[in-house]
């Protein structure tokens, strides 16, 4: 018998998004792995640094998983071809720091994901922050 725990699988797109959540919310760094592919890259929040792999991501978020907030994520859109897709969801995570004081952030962001052969998907690009930077884009080409 295995000591690893069952990881949930993505038989969406969608669904690697409330995966994600639900490993936020309970402290599960490895769920959050698990929903990602070996070579995946992530825009880690608040300060947007790069994470290439699972390692760099691993190092990069387990220090925000462990707050363990309590995170929900809404789906906007989802554009497929065949073994990928794009979607594009809004996530809000509240939750408290080691010093007690409440952390709070809210967003847009975009995932692109892959099929793999087995029918579940994972992420390969990540970019939690991506509704920040159309947003900024936008006002600065004038188009609000």
């Amino acid at each position: 018998m295995s000591d690893d725990p069952v990881r949930p699988a993505a038989s969406t797109p969608e669904a690697l998004h409330a995966i994600i959540a639900d490993a936020f919310s309970r402290g599960d760094v490895g769920a959050c792995l698990a929903a990602h592919e070996e070579g995946a890259s992530v825009v880690v929040p608040p300060g947007g640094t790069c994470a290439h792999g699972l390692a760099e991501i691993r190092a990069a978020t387990a220090p925000i998983i462990a707050l363990r907030p309590r995170m929900t994520s809404v789906v906007d859109k989802t554009l497929r071809s065949n073994e990928l897709a794009f979607t594009h969801a809004s996530w809000d995570p509240d939750g408290t720091a080691p010093d007690g004081t409440r952390t709070r952030q809210s967003g847009t962001g975009t995932i692109v994901s892959r099929r793999g052969p087995d029918g579940t998907w994972r992420i390969v690009l990540d970019d939690p922050q991506s509704g920040a930077a159309a947003a900024a884009a936008r006002v600065i080409y004038g188009r609000t």
